[in-house]
């Protein structure tokens, strides 16, 4: 289905343009997500480009001021196949309503966009979105039923694991994926959510990373990827106690190490994270082993509430930030189709 355009008052809706990706940018730069690490989200030089990477196509909508001209607030999907039940199935990531800082609170279009991306979306199995714990004031709004917009059906808590550069403990292998579609068929198609395709570019410029038992077979694996093309980091400010730890060198105690305020974060993205029987001794070992070998100061995994692998990973020392897992309902519907197994999603196409 497309999408041209409608007026709304003062703003028009209509699809994001290649020439609306400054004023998008601007609008990821005039807010960040706050707590003791106070970080700002950004999608590089080309928002609508880096949308499009992190699945098969996207649906962008923009709102435009006509007073201005300016593009003042950007949301829609970005269309994915998944593993659903054990099958590839279209899936739909609401990438979230960024508004521009200096109209937050007073518009009133946001439900008619949301019938518009509604719409768009119809042929998707499943709508999914996530919301960082410390948006409160947007969890609070999205979790009240309101008429004309859809249902946010909670379904569970996901926590993105902060990394630091590790040493190398054990022998890791690269590049060589030999064994790795056995391991697809087995492991990841049972996990909802998880992505049917290695290859897009959201995963950013990445390598295979592997540890083999005594007779060849991969005992943990993953992929480790650069996003810079398309995804950045920025840290604003220190909170806290985080304020007191940005004076030490915490990488020296096996913490990420996190650059001085306003700079960049320079990480690598994990996805695909296997070890075999969710062993916390090895996956310890593997990722510690694998940080060294990619070179990253910093590597992030993100993982759901439900999967055995999040308490592996929670032993090592890490920096964490939490999200919230939602099945966006449309029109009524009222069974979700999230639940009931492990859910996989990569915290590189979120």
């Amino acid at each position: 289905m497309s999408f041209r355009s409608e007026r709304c008052g003062k703003y028009i809706l209509r699809p994001a343009l290649p020439s609306d990706n400054g004023d998008i940018r601007d609008i990821f730069e005039s807010g960040s997500f706050s707590g003791g690490l106070n970080v700002q989200f950004l999608r590089g030089a080309s928002p609508l480009s880096s949308f499009e990477a992190d699945g098969d196509c996207a649906h962008i909508l923009a709102a435009e001021d006509t007073e201005t001209g300016r593009v003042i607030a950007v949301g829609g999907a970005v269309i994915q196949t998944l593993y659903l039940d054990g099958a590839p199935a279209r899936c739909a990531y609401l990438t979230g309503l960024k508004v521009r800082h200096d109209y937050r609170g007073r518009l009133a279009f946001i439900p008619r966009a949301y019938g518009i991306t509604g719409q768009l979306v119809s042929d998707c199995a499943v709508t999914y979105t996530t919301i960082l714990d410390g948006n409160t004031g947007v969890i609070k709004m999205l979790e009240k039923r309101r008429k004309n917009m859809p249902e946010y059906r909670y379904i569970g808590h996901y926590t993105t694991f902060c990394l630091g550069r590790g040493k190398p403990v054990i022998r890791v292998e690269t590049d060589d994926m030999t064994g790795f579609d056995e391991i697809t068929e087995l492991h990841f198609s049972k996990k909802s959510l998880a992505p049917c395709d290695t290859a897009y570019a959201g995963f950013g410029n990445k390598r295979f990373y592997c540890v083999r038992d005594g007779s060849g077979k991969i005992a943990a694996c993953c992929f480790i990827g650069d996003q810079s093309a398309t995804k950045h980091y920025r840290l604003c400010s220190y909170g806290g106690i985080y304020r007191l730890a940005s004076h030490f060198p915490t990488a020296l105690f096996g913490y990420p190490a996190f650059p001085k305020a306003g700079g960049m974060i320079k990480n690598g993205i994990v996805s695909y994270l296997y070890v075999r029987g969710n062993d916390p001794a090895l996956c310890g070992k593997f990722l510690r082993s694998a940080a060294y070998r990619s070179g990253f100061p910093m590597l992030l995994w993100g993982g759901f509430e439900n999967d055995p692998l999040c308490d592996a990973v929670g032993k090592m020392r890490c920096v964490r930030y939490g999200s919230r897992l939602y099945e966006v309902l449309w029109n009524g519907e009222s069974d979700a189709h999230i639940g009931g197994g492990v859910v996989g999603m990569e915290a590189a196409l979120l």
